[in-house]
């Protein structure tokens, strides 16, 4: 696609929508309230609404390579503060897939001396840490696949952590929190369950916290 077909696009999808509804882009201005704040990949082949066939509106949305929560991410933490507080989202959700470039990286211990290696270093040491299981998986595709589900169950951990979110848990107000998994091999979303009752007992998750 070049570039001057992005702006021919954008003409045709603003007539097909006004032939559909001619106040849609007026009910589109006045303001939003999404369902849903989803912390994703950068990934291009990861475009949520798509995969979800959703309209504008539905997603509050923050995605870096691999999906990664940083308790000291002013981005990541100021998207998700505003999701919590202000637009008081329903659920939240964080999102790795299939085949990520980021996991790959991570595992083949490439660009260690560059800023993505950097950012990167988290998901090595979730590699090192679960090293005897990964060990066990001998296709290198399905031993993939489980780095970028532990990744995603790690970072849920970290999203549990964050001092609003767990006094919005504890206010008895809160959104729920979930893992997914998009299979980029056949678009479908897969949900990581998490040992909520475990972690409640580790003292991560506050008790009265429900999903």
């Amino acid at each position: 696609m070049k570039y001057l077909d992005l702006i021919k696009k954008n003409s045709d999808w603003v007539e097909e929508k006004l032939n559909l509804d001619k106040s849609y882009f007026d009910k589109l201005s006045k303001g939003q309230k999404p369902p849903f704040l989803y912390i994703g990949c950068s990934d291009s082949r990861m475009p949520i609404d798509t995969f979800t066939k959703s309209e504008p509106g539905s997603f509050f949305i923050h995605r870096n390579i691999a999906n990664q929560v940083f308790t000291n991410d002013m981005s990541l933490l100021s998207v998700l503060e505003y999701a919590v507080e202000n637009l008081e989202v329903e659920h939240i959700i964080v999102s790795g897939h299939y085949d990520c470039g980021g996991i790959k990286s991570a595992y083949k211990n490439d660009g260690c001396t560059d800023l993505t290696g950097n950012w990167l270093m988290p998901i090595k040491k979730i590699i090192m840490q679960n090293r005897e299981e990964l060990d066990k998986i001998e296709d290198l595709s399905d031993r993939l696949d489980r780095i970028t589900e532990l990744n995603v169950l790690e970072q849920l951990m970290h999203i549990f952590k964050i001092p609003f979110v767990k006094n919005r848990i504890l206010s008895g107000k809160y959104p729920k929190i979930h893992g997914w998994i998009l299979d980029i091999r056949h678009g479908k979303i897969k949900e990581i369950e998490y040992p909520i009752e475990q972690w409640k007992k580790d003292g991560i998750i506050p008790i009265n916290y429900e999903i």
